[in-house]
């Protein structure tokens, strides 16, 4: 019996001795991963990773290439680092180099410009080159400055933002009484409100083009309301006149969205041909299916300016269609409005050309509102 024991006792000894060997090594091996692991992401260690390094503001990186950049106190300045690699010189990237980096794509303008996001969010986000930015604000527009000024915005946003590529589409909210810088008030259509607005969609375009930003300006798409819609078609008249004399393409989405007559259609194909709703209930905005038919039109265009190989600061190519095939002219049902603008006439506060007359029970309306057709006397 006493054998037996000591025969038992040994045999354990053995089996501890070789736990404890493997015990050890295996400590031994998990010590060294860890102790190898921070060299991944060294220079030089194996498998070296690289992410994608921001493209600085284009016009600061041009200048640079001449003469030394100093930033004046009011001039909005980029919040990313320079971008020095092999073959820069002065701290200028390369085209080559240029091209394989994300390029920012801001998008300005109403709640359309909101929709207009959301569905170039998923248009695009199987490409890898594009950042989709989301810098538009519901119920606005160049009209009511003393609600939302975008021209002072638009400074703001190229200060706190990369701005390589500007996408806009604002205007539904723009058929109102317009006061220019002189104090003086001008129904829609009238011939001092229309200088007035092209004036301030001027200045929005040059502020973005100053800074080496590629633009491109959405046209309104087709729209129920026969006389909103010719509204709407008015504006991208407008649109498309200043896009050209400003040398940035003007994207019309009118026929996109329209059935083969060209009229307003509530039901129709999405991205992947499948008859589906496309509009919401008002008859202006859409559901998500029809943003992504909507950016679609918008993501085409984008994608080959890329391919094409043109970098923020260059000239894009303007003409993309004409207005005629745009918006058919049988489907404007409105005439114009203009009227006199002798300083005697005090014009009514109506303003929308699309309403007659104010309904007798009209729930108060709060100052900015879409629906606010109001303007307070000066």
């Amino acid at each position: 019996m006493v054998f037996v024991r000591d025969g038992a006792l040994r045999a354990q000894g053995i089996e501890f001795k070789w736990f404890f060997r493997f015990a050890l090594a295996l400590f031994l091996v998990l010590a060294a991963a860890l102790w190898a692991w921070p060299t991944r992401a060294e220079p030089g260690g194996f498998g070296t990773v690289s992410a994608p390094v921001p493209l600085p503001r284009p016009a600061i990186a041009r200048s640079a290439a001449l003469t030394p950049h100093v930033p004046s106190p009011n001039s909005p300045v980029s919040i990313m680092p320079p971008i020095v690699g092999p073959g820069d010189r002065g701290g200028v990237p390369g085209r080559g180099q240029v091209l394989d980096r994300i390029m920012n794509v801001v998008i300005l303008g109403d709640s359309l410009g909101d929709g207009l996001w959301a569905g170039l969010y998923r248009e695009l986000k199987g490409d890898p080159r594009f950042n989709i930015t989301k810098r538009s604000k519901v119920s606005t527009g160049f009209v009511r400055r003393d609600y939302f000024d975008w021209n002072a915005e638009v400074e703001k946003v190229l200060a706190e933002e990369q701005v390589d590529i500007a996408v806009i589409m604002i205007g539904t909210n723009d058929r109102q009484v317009l006061v220019d810088d002189q104090g003086h008030r001008h129904r829609l259509r009238a011939p001092g409100w229309e200088a007035a607005y092209k004036e301030r969609v001027d200045q929005f375009t040059r502020s973005l083009k100053d800074r080496g930003v590629l633009v491109y300006w959405v046209g309104l798409p087709v729209m129920r309301s026969p006389r909103f819609g010719g509204d709407m078609r008015y504006f991208n008249k407008i649109y498309a006149e200043r896009a050209q004399a400003n040398g940035v393409p003007f994207i019309p989405t009118w026929n996109d969205l329209a059935n083969a007559s060209g009229a307003y259609q509530a039901y129709g194909p999405d991205t992947n041909g499948r008859r589906r709703l496309l509009r919401a209930d008002d008859g202006i905005h859409f559901t998500l299916a029809g943003y992504r038919v909507l950016a679609s039109v918008v993501a085409d265009d984008l994608v080959r300016d890329r391919n094409a190989g043109i970098l923020p600061g260059d000239e894009l190519p303007v003409q993309r269609s004409s207005l005629e095939d745009e918006v058919p002219l049988e489907q404007v049902q409105t005439a114009p409005t203009t009227l006199p603008t002798s300083p005697s006439l005090e014009p009514a506060p109506l303003v929308a050309s699309s309403v007659e007359t104010e309904p007798a029970d009209v729930p108060e309306l709060r100052p900015g509102r879409a629906d606010d057709w109001r303007w307070p006397r000066l």
